[in-house]
């Protein structure tokens, strides 16, 4: 983006009102959705599931009912509840980058882009570190393995960002022309592979939640064209762009600009980003290496909301050491986004950022009690930015400057004519920042906002004084996430069936039960038939309690069936040993003839199953012709028996014939001859 930081005068504009007086509340650690812990996930903290949690009512804009028009498009929300409502089969627990894609696109083999149009429930638990670099081999992708993918036009040649930055030198016969040809051209296709292997959509109705120190390394989260996405307690870190774009019209000295955010809102609504740790990993801002005498940025924001994405609430998260960091609005010229861009920003940490803390454009922004601390003046330029047409309601926030830097850079003005703030404490004491800026703007803000909280939610502001130390110890991916029933992954269930028991036939019905007699217990048990999933239930651990789940299988032909069940909780997945179970009897019984001459002089045929499994229709022919057909009620292993009158046949002698048919399968009698007539 594009943009000019306005030049200050000596002109001062009024001092703005003093700060009202706020009531003094308990301070809680987390999100008020679920009660969350005051402790901030401290050793010993009770754990909490967090898959099912939901933004409770009053708490931001994302808890906020009614009609959103991202891009255009009419979105009825209804507050945010993420995945709570997914079904035993739709929970997951991940550790891997490729288990991550699945489980979002909520099939095997699932891309980047498969999860985009998926709206059914899931809930995806993180374990571990996750690496957006890692192949489906285990092996690990390089830019350099990225970029051989791509092949400069005419020379036959893999593209090298060595080489682009070679032939785009400003200073070197290309001159200050923007980037095109064969190079252009490969560095774009160089950075196609890399969104197809690092960036990763996020559908709607979407949890995805870290237990214990879990993180996504190298990623792109994108949440787009989506709604109702909760992502809690993770760290997601590193966000590089192999393959940053030259742009040397951007500012008068040229800019390098880079692709992905570490979490990306675009076009949606309804989204809760709570207990998050945002920061660049392996490359901080310090490893920043100049090219052109530019910064050579790989990092775009930590967590952007741009293209017209609406009801956002981002509590409890800590942004640490960047530069551009959280923009709200992704262009001036985008008027559509009028209405939009309606974000609440509370209880967050801003540790060593440079400047977007937040940067707004057409929004309707709530920024309270966030502390934001600067232990270096270093690349350090502001934290407020009034874009375009922006509305931001400032409160009782809490400002450590590093030595030596001035109050007046705290909020700036990017064609920003409004920004209102109170209850700021700067270093301890309270400032107006508003009027610190004005004091030397040439165009001064005015200390207004076109709208009140208050209208649209409950926020619970507390007084600065009384945040600091809760947000500095509670913010980032600090709650005591899992399973108050468990402390680790179940232990091991095993398998039993009743096929050949309950009915003393090995038929297609039968119970597979599934056992945990003691240990871990499991949130979730599946059970998957030759390797593929058939049905999954929800159970309540009690650890160590013994744990029993049934599973109805019907309906099976005669063949081998393997069963495994998966026992999972937030903590982690485990298998239970294979169990086989043999069907042979799935088709009906064998049905016995018998023949008996009515008092109207015409035999009656019947056909008998005595005992077996039953069946649910037959037919019955005379000499390979249909005389017969119906229904039966399966009641298996009870006898069945149905009758068929040879009344009005032809004289003579048939040959008799009744197939009693089943899902699984059809079983004939032998044949019966049936004299009819003189």
């Amino acid at each position: 983006m594009r943009a000019v930081r306005p030049s200050h005068d000596a002109r001062r504009a009024p001092r703005r009102r003093a700060a009202a007086l706020v009531a003094l509340v308990t301070v809680l650690v987390g999100a008020p959705a679920a009660a969350a812990a005051t402790d901030g996930g401290a050793p010993g903290a009770a754990a909490r599931d967090l898959g099912r949690e939901t933004l409770a009512p009053g708490d931001g804009w994302a808890s906020w009912s009614g009609v959103s028009r991202p891009d255009g498009r009419e979105v009825r929300a209804t507050g945010t509840t993420g995945g709570a409502a997914a079904s035993a089969a739709q929970v997951y627990v991940v550790d891997s980058w490729t288990q991550l894609r699945d489980a979002l696109g909520g099939r095997p083999g699932s891309t980047g882009t498969t999860a985009r149009t998926v709206t059914e429930p899931r809930i995806v638990y993180v374990r571990g570190t996750i690496d957006a670099f890692a192949r489906p081999d285990g092996s690990r992708a390089t830019c350099d393995d990225l970029a051989r993918q791509a092949t400069v036009a005419g020379t036959g040649s893999p593209f090298s960002m060595a080489d682009y930055i070679a032939h785009f030198d400003p200073e070197g016969p290309w001159g200050r022309a923007d980037p095109s040809g064969p190079l252009e051209d490969a560095r774009v296709a160089a950075a196609a592979a890399q969104a197809a292997q690092t960036q990763q959509h996020v559908g709607s109705n979407v949890t995805i939640v870290g237990v214990g120190d879990a993180r996504i390394v190298g990623a792109n989260l994108r949440i787009r064209d989506a709604s109702n996405v909760i992502v809690r307690n993770l760290t997601l870190s590193d966000a590089s762009d192999c393959f940053p774009q030259w742009d040397p019209g951007d500012t008068d000295a040229g800019n390098w600009n880079s692709a992905y955010d570490n979490l990306s809102v675009w076009s949606s609504t309804s989204v809760w980003v709570d207990h998050v740790r945002l920061d660049d990993g392996d490359h901080p801002p310090a490893t920043t290496r100049t090219v052109y005498g530019r910064p050579y940025e790989v990092h775009d924001g930590l967590l952007d909301i741009t293209h017209g994405s609406d009801l956002v609430t981002v509590s409890w998260t800590h942004f640490h050491d960047h530069d551009k960091t959280s923009l709200v609005g992704s262009s001036d010229s985008r008027t559509q986004d009028r209405g939009q861009h309606r974000v609440t920003y509370h209880h967050n940490l801003w540790t060593d950022v440079g400047q977007r803390a937040p940067r707004v454009r057409y929004g309707d922004v709530h920024v309270y009690n966030n502390v934001y601390e600067q232990t270096r003046a270093t690349g350090y330029a502001y934290l407020l930015g009034a874009g375009v047409e922006s509305s931001i309601v400032a409160e009782q926030n809490v400002v450590d400057l590093a030595p030596g830097v001035d109050p007046a850079s705290v909020v700036t003005a990017w064609k920003g004519t409004m920004l209102r703030e109170e209850g700021t404490l700067v270093r301890g004491e309270p400032v107006d920042l508003v009027a610190a800026f004005n004091a030397t703007a040439p165009t001064p803000l005015v200390d207004a906002a076109r709208w009140t909280p208050a209208d649209h939610y409950a926020p619970d502001v507390q007084p600065a004084a009384q945040v600091a130390d809760a947000v500095r110890g509670g913010a980032g991916a600090t709650l005591p996430s899992g399973t108050p029933g468990a402390s680790r992954a179940p232990d091991a269930p095993r398998l039993s069936h009743d096929n050949g028991w309950d009915t003393g036939l090995h038929d297609g019905d039968f119970t597979v039960t599934s056992t945990l007699w003691w240990g871990q217990n499991a949130t979730v048990v599946r059970l998957l038939e030759d390797g593929v999933l058939v049905d999954a239930q929800r159970v309540d651990p009690r650890t160590p309690h013994a744990q029993r789940v049934a599973f109805a299988v019907s309906g099976r032909p005669d063949g081998t069936y393997t069963y495994v069940a998966e026992a999972l909780n937030p903590w982690g997945t485990t298998r239970s040993a294979p169990l086989t179970v043999a069907v042979r009897d799935a088709r009906p019984g064998t049905p016995r003839l018998t023949a008996a001459t009515g008092t109207d002089g015409a035999p009656t045929v019947t056909a008998t199953l005595w005992w077996g499994t039953n069946a649910t229709s037959y037919v019955v022919t005379a000499d390979g012709v249909e005389v017969d057909r119906g229904e039966l009620v399966a009641r298996t292993p009870h006898r069945q028996t149905v009758s068929t009158s040879t009344a009005g046949w032809a004289p003579g002698t048939h040959t008799v014939v009744a197939t009693f048919r089943n899902a699984a399968g059809e079983t004939s009698s032998l044949p019966l001859e049936v004299q009819v007539g003189g």
